[in-house]
Formats: structure tokens, C-alpha cells, sequence
């Protein structure tokens, strides 16, 4: 269980390393890989399901695909063979970098980037279960490689959520960064339909959404803008515990599935339905931000100190009749937030989207009761991450939770083994 749980507090620096790419062109408080890898969740599940693909191992390949960003600063080989003084003039040399790079220097750079990642991968899984450690590594390699039809449509994803946030950050780039993105795609695919929908956001973002004339573009590209503003949505229950810069409900969902992922190969899942109903568990918050248990509790709170005390004493004081209350006001607010969010896709995604919402919110099905689980795990793993920065971050309700709501026994025996963990060594050795 150890390795395990390494390997969970070790991808959860993913959380705060902001893209390299972003910084270097002049964006303020960029997008951290964990954001990333969000919503290329989200597109790899769009995808699978629009192109009648393998979408369970799409879902996978988009958890893996920027694992090794844990141990490597992975735009480093750029400044190594292209011998530039700085990152601020290897980015006026080649904006869109490896794409752009002259053809002679190409392949070296490809070379030594992917023998740096290969590495970093290597030391973060070497101390995995062999059958978790290889398949990182197959699906990994599958990618770099583009071996499968999964591993070169995520290629695409991922570089479509790129152009998707550049947009998004247009008021920090020029006319001509921003055409560099869309030049890249006829280089790496030559899908029709992918070719297409770019063009529908050429479309959307230079001249509005009426020029985009197919209404399923329309609302796709409009899903994905509301999907991005779960980066920008931190957690309130860090912010009232005082944690500074705390993480982004992008961030927390990322980890999530990456751990519902690896606890459920031992179990008689659906791992699919598992992955995705993590992904969409807090996307309501692009509407109406965080929604917790204690907020009409906290509107009284004077002080500081006293929103931290009833952070920590609520929701387990009260009559269960007034705490079914504000369950079920909660859950309305929440499901109709994320009614306006849906409403863009197809009515077959739409209807699915929310039926997996759902089952996680009220526990009606095996995987909606396991991923509750592994949602309260990640939160305490993560409490005890800033714990380890900040003494004085209260924790106690995370544990209180917990024992409400466990029963599954790898979980429980996962949570004792953290526990072990953490008075023994605690966490520090690992931030």
C-alpha cells in the first residue's frame, strides 16, 4: 500500500505544476497539467463515444499521457539542442516549438524529450504492482508511439485542448501564436471530421458562434469552454480552512480518477463508467462555483476562525431530518446548474452524463457507491498534503467522514495504511 499511496501524492504534484508552455508565452497564472489532462479527460470520453472507439482505454491513455511532468521540467530539451540563451527566446525562435523546429533538429529534440519522459515514468511507477506498473508503461509507450488507434486520436485530443485553451488565453497571445496552433493539425491528422470541427472553432472564436454552422459543433465547443472554468473553481472547503493557492476542482477530479482507475482493476467495475462519472462529479461548479454542506452556516461566522470551526463540526451536528434537508436542497441546486451545462451536448451524451451524476450523488449503483469512496480518500490525502505545509489547516473532519461512509475493504485497508503513513514518515519526504 505504500507505493500506492507515493505514487497518488507524487501525481498530485500535477495539481500545481503549471505548463511550461503558457509561462513562456507571457500567461498569468496558467493552467496546471492536472487542468490539462481534465478536460482532455472529458474530449477522450466525447470522442470515444462520437467514433465508436475503445473508450475505456481513451480514458486511460488521457490519465497517463502527462504523468512523467511529476519528475521532469518536460519543455528542457528544447533549451539542451537547440542551444538558446533563454525560454523566453526559444519561444520567439520556434513558437509553436516542436512542430516548428527546423527539420534537421526535429528529431533530435523528439529523441531526447521522449528519453527524459520514458525516465520519469520509470521512476515514478518502479515501485507499483508489476500489472499496474506495466500497463502505465504499455499505455505510456502506446502513446509516445501512437501505436494504437486510441493512442493517435488522444495525439489529437490533446493537442485540441490545447487550442481550445489558447483561445482562452488569447488576450495573452498574438494573431500569429494563435494561427500556429491551428496550422499544426493538417501535420498530425488527417480526419475529416477533426479537420472540421477545428475550423468550427477558427469559427466560433474569431467571428462568433452564429458563423459555426453545424449546431453539434456549436454546442460541443460550448460544453468544452464550460468544462475549462472548472480550472479557474477551487475548492471552498480549502479556502475556509485557510489553505493559500489551494487546488482546482480540475485538479481534485484528475487524481480522482487516476486513483478510481487504479482501485477499481481489482474489482468487478465498470472502470469506464467509473472514470467518467469522477471526470463530471463537481462540473456543475462551472456554473455556480463550490457548493458545500456548511454554506448557509458560514454566512453567520464573524471570523476566520470561527468558518473553520463549523467547517470542521458540520455536517455531523443536527437532526438527520435537518441534514436530509440540505442534502436534497444541495442536490437540486446542483443538478440544475448542471442541466445548463449539459444542455449542449447530443441528447444521447447528455441523458448518460447525467444518469452517471446521479448514481454517484445518491449511491444507487456499485460504481456510484465505490467512487464516493475513493472521493472522500482523495480529499483526505490531500488535506493531509497541506497539513504537512501548514499545522494549523484542521483535518479532523476528513477522518470523521470517512468512517461514515466506508465499507468497502481494499479502501479501508488503503486508509489505515495512510494513516500508518502519515504519523510514521508523514508526507513531507514526498511535497
Amino acid at each position: 500500500m505504500n507505493a500506492l499511496i507515493r505514487f497518488f501524492i507524487e501525481a498530485g504534484r500535477l495539481k500545481t505544476v503549471q505548463r511550461p508552455g503558457w509561462i513562456l508565452r507571457g500567461v498569468k497564472k496558467p493552467e496546471t497539467v492536472a487542468d490539462h489532462a481534465f478536460r482532455v479527460l472529458v474530449l477522450a470520453w466525447i470522442a470515444g463515444k462520437i467514433g465508436k472507439l475503445n473508450t475505456k482505454k481513451l480514458l486511460k491513455l488521457a490519465l497517463v499521457h502527462s504523468l512523467s511532468a511529476v519528475h521532469i521540467d518536460y519543455i528542457s530539451p528544447y533549451d539542451k539542442l537547440l542551444e538558446t540563451k533563454s525560454k523566453k527566446e526559444l519561444v520567439k525562435k520556434y513558437p509553436a516549438l516542436i512542430l516548428r523546429a527546423p527539420i534537421g533538429e526535429k528529431g533530435a529534440i523528439a529523441t531526447q524529450r521522449f528519453k527524459e519522459e520514458e525516465k520519469a515514468i520509470n521512476q515514478l511507477t518502479n515501485d507499483l504492482p508489476d500489472s499496474l506498473k506495466h500497463e502505465i508503461r504499455y499505455l505510456w509507450l502506446d502513446f509516445q508511439q501512437k501505436t494504437s488507434r486510441e493512442a493517435r486520436v488522444l495525439w489529437v485530443l490533446d493537442k485540441l485542448e490545447n487550442l481550445v485553451q489558447a483561445f482562452e488565453y488569447k488576450e495573452y497571445l498574438s494573431q500569429e501564436s494563435l494561427s500556429q496552433f491551428f496550422v499544426q493539425f493538417k501535420e498530425i491528422t488527417a480526419s475529416k471530421e477533426i479537420l472540421s470541427f477545428v475550423d468550427s472553432v477558427k469559427k466560433y472564436f474569431e467571428s462568433g458562434e452564429k458563423a459555426v454552422k453545424s449546431a453539434r459543433d456549436r454546442g460541443l465547443i460550448k460544453f468544452l469552454l464550460e468544462v475549462g472554468k472548472v480550472k479557474k473553481v477551487v475548492r471552498k472547503g480549502w479556502e475556509l480552512r485557510g489553505v493559500k493557492e489551494p487546488e482546482s476542482l480540475a485538479g481534485h477530479s484528475f487524481r480522482s480518477a487516476l486513483m478510481v482507475w487504479v482501485f477499481s482493476s481489482r474489482k468487478r467495475l465498470d472502470q469506464e463508467v467509473l472514470i467518467v462519472m469522477t471526470v463530471i462529479h463537481d462540473l456543475y461548479t462551472a456554473g455556480v462555483g463550490d457548493i458545500t454542506p456548511y454554506d448557509k452556516s458560514i454566512e453567520k461566522a464573524k471570523t476566520e476562525e470561527e468558518k473553520k470551526r463549523i467547517v470542521e463540526i458540520l455536517p455531523w451536528v443536527g437532526s438527520r431530518a435537518q441534514k436530509a434537508l440540505l442534502a436534497k436542497e444541495r442536490l437540486d441546486r446542483e443538478a440544475t446548474a448542471l442541466d445548463k451545462i449539459l444542455k449542449f451536448l447530443p441528447h444521447q451524451l447528455r441523458h448518460e452524463l447525467k444518469y452517471y451524476w446521479l448514481e454517484y450523488k445518491t449511491g444507487t449503483s456499485r460504481e456510484g457507491r465505490f467512487f464516493r469512496q475513493v472521493d472522500r480518500i482523495e480529499a483526505l490525502l490531500q488535506a493531509l498534503e497541506y497539513q504537512s505545509k501548514d499545522k494549523n489547516i484542521p483535518i479532523t473532519s476528513f477522518w470523521l467522514q470517512l468512517k461514515e461512509l466506508l465499507d468497502d475493504q481494499l479502501l479501508m485497508e488503503f486508509v489505515v495504511a495512510v494513516d500508518d503513513y502519515y504519523f510514521q514518515k508523514g508526507f513531507k519526504s514526498l511535497l
